[in-house]
């Protein structure tokens, strides 16, 4: 058993102990609130750190693995059924054992003192990364509903390398792609769906990031659309155009 067992606390807490550690700090937990508290004030630390280094992948990076779902069939899960038989006499496969080279010792006063400069300047900014990141993860699950569904057909949009993916059965249209250009300046671009009788329904705006990738989602009755258009409208969108078109789609 390890003699000083409380100062694996901080190694616990980043998932960086042998099995043979973890197996004697989470008996010594049991018994210890002070590590129980301390336990949980630097697995709050390390959330925040995480959130605030984490990078998000490119949305032209998502708009086409998304886009790519709609036309991949997705292959059925592997069972127990499948899996392969081991020949008679051969060794059963185990997992590799955990390598103590992984192991990051932390001292328990940097982590300490790491963690309460996090938590006192880093509540209001994580508080803000978190709203943000639900808002994508949000766009990304409505996203992926749309692409993957059985009736989802995409369209050339013609606004860089963009397309639109159309789903009658979800009742809605998903605009995503890269090389976008930027709008002029105090504009935005703003989706349009055009109904038979010539009238235009306003859609969601959107602007494109710096490296001209883009999505966005309008969810309506496609009942009687005939097509889509994109402009380019003042901050905030127009209730009806007020440019000329700057990509379509006919239907």
């Amino acid at each position: 058993m390890n003699q000083n067992v409380h100062s694996l606390v901080g190694a616990y807490a980043v998932d960086a102990v042998t099995p043979a550690e973890r197996q004697d700090f989470e008996t010594h937990l049991d018994a210890c609130e002070d590590c129980t508290v301390e336990l949980a004030g630097l697995r709050e630390a390390a959330a925040v750190l995480g959130e605030a280094e984490s990078v998000a992948p490119p949305v032209a990076l998502k708009a086409r693995v998304m886009a790519e779902i709609a036309r991949t069939p997705q292959a059925a899960p592997i069972t127990s059924d499948d899996a392969p038989v081991p020949a008679e006499g051969a060794p059963a496969a185990t997992a590799p054992a955990a390598s103590s080279s992984r192991r990051s010792w932390w001292p328990k006063a940097a982590v300490a003192a790491a963690a309460a400069a996090v938590l006192a300047v880093g509540g209001l900014v994580g508080s803000s990364l978190s709203d943000s990141r639900d808002e994508e993860l949000a766009l990304e699950h409505d996203v992926m509903m749309v692409t993957s569904a059985p009736d989802a057909h995409s369209m050339d949009l013609g606004l860089g390398a963009a397309h639109l993916v159309m789903s009658d059965k979800m009742s809605s249209v998903v605009a995503m792609g890269e090389d976008c250009p930027e709008p002029e300046d105090g504009m935005e671009y703003q989706l349009w769906v055009v109904m038979a009788d010539g009238s235009k329904h306003a859609g969601p705006t959107f602007m494109p990031d710096s490296d001209g990738s883009f999505m966005t989602l309008m969810e309506m009755d496609m009942e009687g659309a005939t097509g889509f258009v994109v402009t380019e409208e003042p901050m905030g969108g127009s209730e009806q155009p007020t440019t000329d078109m700057v990509a379509s789609v006919e239907l």
